[in-house]
């Protein structure tokens, strides 16, 4: 075989080495599910997370790049033929086959039934191994109205609205939008001039009118919007949260007129537009003065977990692209698995993947326990902390992931038809920007702290995991954790002491190392408990990799003498 044969023979072998289904593939997936959902309860859904693994490495994945080409991207239709105004909005026929896959998992039904929100995570996790597919958001948002019409939805929306979000069949499902920033304020949802009014003549319908600046999902059923009571005071203290349907029963559209489709840098199978709203029929969710912290404790919370989901999906995907070329392809006489500046990259990589899943499961999972406890979940000072603190992570990390992939395979990785990942690439800083760009969550920590020390929550929490890690084996690693908790703890004492220029300058390192702590802690308890599980045995080194590289202080690889061989134990199994 010359040269040029046996070159191409190793990128076959490479493509025929991924896997068929990514649950069957993902050990610690399956193993941290049976932790956090429970072996009986995870036995009832796995036949539906083991076809959803295989219809998201199968005909999704194959879809996904079929559908990202920009001659198969959504389009609108704004006028039917005879003038009448449509406000279509047209996808290529792999969008629904996509969709109907997806629907059928019961990534949405589950939901129906209270602590479910873990399982929930598991099945989005699974397709976003495609990235935006273009579901994801619509899926996230449908979770999330989901939610909000459960805690504070009327007797309409309960009865019509709620059976057709959660319908698993995808041609008579309805799904949900939210749309918030307004061109004047972005981040700023207390500079809302959305305006809604009363209708004289229909007890507890309104008019909506005003427009919106960045709506994603906009072919939804429903949206939900914020939007300000005429005679509201300002700030947040008067958004007020409503559900607009797209059209009226009779088919037109609802006052809701798209202006044009935004040309993003990433998810761009995703239509987000630009809408006014004139008169158009709205239905209050919850009580006015309740409108922002329904928002932002139910909706957003929820999107901000669906985006740490997806970001911890694509670093997932990011490392099996990347470790299955590593290891066929040759340079230079060595397969890339050989070099050590590859071994460190894919080790970085498996560790802050599997860092993600495990703190995003451990997110869904308390939303769960205090769901079921009666609690609301926004109340609770660990989950408010770590809902933000983790989709910040987790979207920081995938960007490195995915590069990281990306320069492994070399020109390769920057060809759109031959991995993922150039999408990926795109996709990541979309993601960072929804539900609170880093800044943005960087002063929630920072007003929540002040206000009533509501970090303390997510380090007690990292700490209780850390002393009741099992075994004598990880005390090393566990004490040198402890250690970086009491640092991160005065650190977060002092900053709070500081004035507030000081103080916006300094938080985000703080919020890294605590939420790389918490990261640690998850991952040594999994690895303790896991014990001598088959192909689990990395999980510990994978800890040991995330605290001394992003949590502890005064680490420097050049002068451990038991780098490489950490290395080599990441990469084991």
């Amino acid at each position: 075989m010359n040269r040029r044969d046996h070159g191409r023979s190793l990128l076959q072998q490479w493509d025929a080495a991924k896997p068929a289904n990514f649950y069957d593939d993902d050990r610690y997936l399956r193993a941290a599910l049976a932790r956090r959902v429970g072996a009986e309860r995870l036995a009832r859904f796995a036949p539906a997370l083991r076809q959803a693994g295989a219809d998201a490495a199968g005909p999704v994945s194959r879809a996904a790049a079929v559908l990202d080409r920009p001659e198969h991207l959504p389009r609108i239709e704004a006028w039917s033929p005879l003038g009448e105004r449509t406000a279509n909005v047209l996808s290529h026929p792999a969008h629904h086959e996509v969709g109907r896959l997806v629907w059928r998992s019961g990534v949405l039904s589950v939901l129906g039934e209270p602590g479910n929100v873990a399982v929930h995570a598991a099945l989005t996790y699974l397709f976003g191994m495609n990235g935006e597919v273009p579901h994801l958001c619509s899926i996230a948002c449908t979770a999330g109205l989901v939610k909000a019409i459960q805690r504070a939805g009327g007797d309409l929306m309960r009865r019509e609205w709620l059976p057709r979000l959660l319908d698993p069949d995808y041609d008579r499902r309805w799904h949900g939008a939210q749309f918030v920033t307004e061109v004047q304020g972005g981040s700023d949802v207390g500079a809302n001039a959305c305006v809604a009014r009363p209708v004289a003549d229909r007890d507890g319908v309104w008019r909506l009118s005003g427009e919106k600046w960045f709506c994603s999902n906009v072919g939804a059923d429903l949206y939900a919007v914020s939007a300000r009571p005429e005679g509201a005071p300002d700030g947040t203290a008067g958004v007020a949260l409503f559900v607009v349907p797209r059209r009226l029963e009779d088919g037109r559209p609802n006052g809701v007129f798209i202006r044009r489709l935004k040309d993003k840098l990433g998810t761009r199978t995703l239509p987000t537009a630009e809408v006014d709203f004139q008169d158009a029929l709205a239905w209050p969710l919850g009580r006015p003065e309740d409108g922002f912290k329904l928002l932002m404790g139910v909706i957003i919370n929820t999107s901000r977990l669906a985006v740490a989901i997806g970001a911890c999906a694509m670093m997932r995907r990011a490392w099996v692209e990347a470790w299955h070329y590593a290891r066929v392809r040759e340079a230079f006489g060595r397969r890339l698995v050989e070099f050590p500046a590859v071994r460190q990259q894919l080790a970085e990589m498996r560790a802050l993947g599997a860092a993600g899943l495990a703190s995003t499961l451990f997110v869904a999972a308390l939303e769960d326990r205090l769901t079921l406890a009666g609690v609301h979940p926004e109340d609770d000072p660990l989950f408010r902390t770590a809902v933000t603190v983790n989709k910040y992570v987790c979207s920081v990390d995938a960007g490195l992931v995915v590069h990281h992939a990306i320069e492994i395979l070399g020109g390769n990785g920057t060809i759109e038809d031959f991995s993922p990942l150039p999408r990926f690439y795109r996709e990541v800083p979309v993601q960072e920007s929804w539900e609170g760009p880093h800044n943005t969550l960087m002063a929630q920590v920072l007003r929540d702290g002040l206000r009533s020390k509501m970090h303390d929550a997510l380090l007690a929490a990292t700490q209780d995991v850390l002393l009741g890690v099992p075994g004598t084996a990880p005390a090393p690693v566990r004490d040198r954790a402890l250690g970086a908790l009491e640092d991160v703890r005065g650190g977060f004492a002092a900053l709070l002491r500081s004035d507030a220029e000081t103080a916006g300058l300094h938080v985000r390192a703080l919020v890294g190392r605590m939420a790389r702590l918490n990261q640690a802690a998850l991952l040594l308890d999994d690895a303790a408990r896991a014990g001598a599980t088959e192909g689990l045995g990395w999980l510990g080194a994978a800890a040991e990799l995330v605290l001394d590289r992003w949590a502890a202080t005064g680490y420097e690889p050049a002068r451990d003498p038991g780098y490489g061989a950490l290395i080599g134990r990441v990469l084991a199994g």
